[in-house]
Formats: C-alpha cells, structure tokens, sequence
C-alpha cells in the first residue's frame, strides 16, 4: 500500500468521491501511459527498436544496403530460421501424434524465397516522428507510410522492406514524395465528432451507451494499399480517404488535396506501363512475359537525382514559388490551373509504374478498425484496369520451394490444366499476398483431387465455401463434375464470372457461384451438399463458421469423401481439428504448412479429411 506525503497510507478515492474512477477508467489510463512509454521508447531509439543484429548473418543482410532491420521490421523477426517460428513448432508437435495415429508421414514445412515474394501489402499512413521531423508546430506533420508495432498503433516505417516486391516500395517512395509536395495531412487516431456525423457505410453502430459523441480520427490519408500485377511490375494503388464519399456523379473529386495527389501520382505514371505487354503462354498455359522482375532500372535513377537535390524553394516564370519549404503547394493566382505547376515539374518527378489508380472513401470512427469502406459508393476508380490479372504457374512455383533438413518435404508434382485460368483481383476482393507460394498449395490440391477422381470423372461433385475469386476452385475445374464457389463478398462475384469466361465452352457449365457466407450455405442448399463429394474450405484467421463444424460432424460425413482444409488461422485450425477427429466421423489423412509470411510467426496449414 503506497504511502501518502505525509506519511500515512494511500487513500483510494471511493465511488462518489471526485477523484474516483471506475475500473475501465483505470484500464483505460494504463494503456494510454503504456503507449505512451512505448512511443518515447520508439522516439529514443529513433526508428522502432535497439539493435540486435551482431552475430545474425540474415540481420546483417537486411540492414545491408538499406534495408528493413529484421529485428525492428516485425515482419522479419524470424528471418534468420523461419521454421524456427513458435507457431512452426507448436504446429509439428500438434500434428505428430495425429498423423502417426493415420500412418501417414511426418507434418512437412514447405519455404519459398525470404525477399521480395510480397505483392500485396496494406500500409498505415501516419505522422512522421516527431524526432525526425523538427519541432516547427506550426507547420504541417509529413506523410510517414508503414507498419504498426505489435499490438499497439505506433507507425514504424518500412521505406525498404526486403520482403516487399521492388515496386511496393517504389511507390511508397512516390506516394510520400508526392503527399509532402501537396500537403496531405496524415491521419491520426485522435479528436473527438458527434455520432451523427459518423458515415452509416463504415459503420452500423452510431451511437455509444455512455454518450453522443464518439472519437474520431483527424487527418485525410489514413491508409495505402498496394497490389502489383507480377506480369509488368505495375503498382494498383488504393488511397485511403478519411471522408465520406463525395455526393453527385460517380467519379466525382471534391477534395482539392485528394484532386492534386491524384493528378500528381497520375502525371507520374509512364502510360506504357499501363498497358499489358505481349504474353506468351508457357508448358502450363500460365502467360508469362519477358519483365516479371518489376520496376526497371530506368525507374530508379530519377528517385536518386531527386535525392540529391533535397527540398528547395522551386520558382516558377512569373518568380512566385511552386513549393514552400514543408512540401506544401501555393497557389499565387487562383484562376491558374494545377496542372501549369505539375508540368513545370514534369521531368522532375520518378516515374511510377502505375497499374491503377482507386480512392476507397473510409471515414474513421472507434468502433470500426477496418481499413476498408466496403460499400460500393465508397469506390472511385480513377485510371489504369479494373482489375490485375494473374496465372498461377505450377512449373515456376515448384522451383521456388526449398526442401532442407529444418523443412523437409517433397514438393507437389501436380498436372497442371491444358487452359490458361486468368484470376481477376481489383483492388476490393482477397488476393493472397505471397502467391507463388500459395500456388503450392493449390497444386497440391490439384494433386489429390486428380487421385479421386481417377474412375469417377462423371460424377465428383465438389462444394468451395470461403472461395473468394476462386482461386482454388477454378484450377479444379478440369477434374471434377460441378464446382460451385460461394463467399460474402459481393465483389468477388464479378470476378469469378469473368475467370469462367475465359475457359472452354464446356468447361464452363461446371461452374456456378453463389454469393452466400459459409453458415448460410451449409442452412440453405441441403441437396447441394448431399450430392457433392468434395468440400474446400478456406477461411479466414477465425477459422470455420461454428455451422460449418456441425454439419461437417453430424449430417455431412455421410456423404463427403474429402475435405480440403486450408487454414491461415492455426489456433482456430487446431480447435475445428480437434472437432471433427473427436466426432469419430473424420480423420486426417495428411497435412502440411507453408511458409506464407517468411519471418513472421505464422504458417498456411493444408489438410485433407477423410471419413473415419
């Protein structure tokens, strides 16, 4: 018990009394100091953690040439042994009795490439720190782009993460070049709004029990999201924008500074890029090109020259200045066009390899965490195609994995299909971040399903719950009888339907999706799943639907031969495990992981269900 000045004990203020605070007060308050110790930690190391390299050869190549400290990058914490991972052995001790018990093999690990296998990323915008940014108040806080912390809302940026795709982290270079040269003010959790001015589309729940008002974040661009078509190194950029979507014509930019950043990162854009080049198809029917290594040398050398120059006063022909000393924009005389100033400066500016360009409209608020506004009002496609279009190649895939004795394992072997599957991915849909490997893993499947249907070509029936643009289904087409796909996300519907529209005429009257979650699937469609074989489940982090497990464990194991399980959540994989090996109606037949996120502790876990 604390002592007070005096002398005597530490009085606790009871309720009532007006120093009183109730116990999710006092919770409060120690996250807030806890953040705010974390924060000054961060302050006082300079960019995110102590050093603790020496001795890592893998440490030391990340920091080599400027890139992403692994110990500081939690994304590369486990870089020097990915296997080593504590969910990789949580994993291989969970299965090892499993899969003795069904006389089946060891629990494998398979591993890609370390660097540059991510082609998807969502990274925070926040302010830059303050200890690099200079104490001027009163000018604007600079655009800082990367990843939070563990468990905690503090920005760590990732200018050069080794485990981004080249152009990642050229865009990133580009987007916060172009934010500190239009002023776009970075978002910040902070502040507080009435509850009515809260967007209905980013969120359902207006109005809190204690009061009217609800925090609300300031600042304009809270998010950056970028996908790269792999085929030209393209970057399809999503903006974040922290207001609602603007009234009237779709298309419609009624924000100036969002209206400059647009057209800035637009003028950016080499046009050429924007355009596919010429394909070839290679063994597999996957369309390949000569420039799949992304960003080329040429998109460089700008970047360097603008380094060297710095931030300085640019003047224009009439002697008034295009860009103040913050990276603002001024405008002397009103009635002249943006665009004047962005072509004076034309061959000034990096090129960007533009894929596409999108503003999703997300206006913040504390009970919603989402980074996307998923309303279809909330989108405005602004240039390039309305979707990346991706070939799985099993071939090159397949070279990409590494076997070694921490791993262990034989790589899949699959046939792949004699059509080229083109997989549509706007920016709105769940696309795999690291799909080289994830493309193992659909070969995999591939393989036993060629195994089952060996004698029952006519008639192998096959149900895909959480398919997404389908992904996996699509490349199942060619072995089994019927397909139907379903998911919640409306977008995805266009995008399969597009995909089937590629394939073989007769191919095509296999395929059906439905645009239902996986609980209303399995309460709706009886018959379906009485007359399929073939179950592919891949959920989300939280695992199956708990109507998904039930069906699966009193009414489904009749009929199914094979359930595909294909997880990226393994605590919740280990509890729908655990539920249907104890019903006495499943049993693992083999199961797998992938090193999807090399460095970070997570595994893709693949396993195949039997009946018992």
């Amino acid at each position: 018990m604390g002592k007070s000045k005096r002398g005597g004990k530490k009085v606790i203020p009871k309720k009532g009394d007006p120093d009183y605070l109730s116990p999710t007060q006092l919770r409060n308050r120690r996250k807030r100091r806890a953040k705010k110790d974390q924060k000054q930690q961060v302050e006082k190391n300079g960019d995110g953690g102590t050093s603790s390299s020496d001795g890592d050869p893998a440490a030391a190549a990340a920091n080599k040439g400027g890139g992403s400290p692994n110990n500081k990058d939690p994304s590369m914490k486990y870089i020097a042994n990915p296997a080593k991972a504590p969910i990789v052995q949580a994993a291989k001790q969970y299965f090892k009795p499993i899969l003795q018990d069904c006389n089946t093999s060891e629990f494998h690990v398979h591993l890609g490439p370390l660097y540059q296998w991510r082609t998807v990323s969502k990274l925070a915008v926040r302010p830059e720190n303050a200890s690099s940014s200079g104490n001027d108040k009163s000018s604007k806080p600079r655009v800082a782009i990367g990843l939070f912390l563990p468990q905690s809302h503090t920005l760590l940026p990732v200018p050069n993460c080794r485990a981004h795709h080249p152009s990642i982290n050229h865009a990133v270079e580009c987007i916060t070049k172009v934010c500190h040269e239009v002023g776009v003010v970075p978002y910040e959790e902070t502040g507080k709004a009435k509850a009515d001015d809260v967007s209905p589309d980013a969120n359902k729940e207006v109005k809190s029990e204690s009061s009217d008002m609800v925090e609300k974040g300031t600042g304009q661009l809270r998010y950056v999201a970028i996908n790269v078509a792999r085929e030209t190194g393209g970057a399809q950029i999503t903006l974040v924008w922290n207001k609602p979507p603007p009234e009237g014509e779709s298309g419609t930019i009624d924000d100036p500074v969002l209206e400059k950043l647009v057209q800035k990162l637009t003028s950016m854009s080499n046009n050429e890029t924007n355009h596919n080049p010429p394909t070839t198809e290679n063994e597999n029917g996957s369309a390949t090109t000569d420039n799949d290594a992304g960003v080329n040398a040429t998109d460089e050398q700008p970047v360097k020259k603008r380094r060297r120059r710095g931030r300085r006063e640019e003047k224009s022909a009439d002697g008034t200045s295009s860009v103040n000393g913050v990276g603002n924009v001024v405008v002397a005389n009103k009635e002249t066009p943006s665009e004047a100033q962005d072509t004076s400066d034309q061959s000034k500016l990096p090129k960007l390899n533009l894929h596409s360009l999108w503003i999703n409209y997300n206006p913040s608020w504390k009970h919603s965490n989402a980074i996307f506004a998923f309303d279809s009002s909330c989108w405005s496609h602004v240039q390039g195609p309305n979707a990346i279009v991706e070939n799985l190649s099993f071939a090159k895939a397949q070279k990409l994995l590494k076997t070694n004795k921490e791993t262990g394992g034989l790589p899949a072997n699959p046939t792949a299909p004699s059509f080229p599957i083109p997989l549509n991915f706007p920016p709105n849909v769940f696309r795999q971040a690291n799909i080289d490997a994830f493309t193992n893993i659909v070969g995999r499947i591939r393989e036993r399903m060629q195994k089952l249907g060996d004698g029952n070509d006519d008639d192998l029936a096959c149900v895909e719950l959480y398919g997404g643009v389908g992904t996996i289904g699509l490349h199942l087409s060619d072995v089994v009888s019927s397909l139907v796909s379903s998911d919640e996300n409306p977008n995805n519907f266009k995008c399969f339907n597009e995909s089937v529209r590629a394939l073989p005429k007769g191919i095509q009257s296999r395929l059906v999706y439905k645009q239902k979650n996986a609980a209303v699937m399995v309460e709706s469609e009886a018959a379906l799943f009485q007359k399929s074989q073939v179950l592919i489940v891949d959920p989300p982090r939280k695992g199956l639907d708990i109507e998904v497990v039930d069906y699966l464990c009193n009414k489904g194991y009749k009929n199914m031969k094979l359930v595909v399980y294909v997880s990226c959540g393994f605590q919740a994989f280990q509890r729908d495990c655990n539920a249907l090996t104890q019903s006495g109606k499943w049993k693992v037949e083999f199961a797998e992981g992938y090193l999807l996120f090399p460095g970070s502790d997570a595994i893709e876990t693949l396993a195949f269900f039997v009946p018992a």
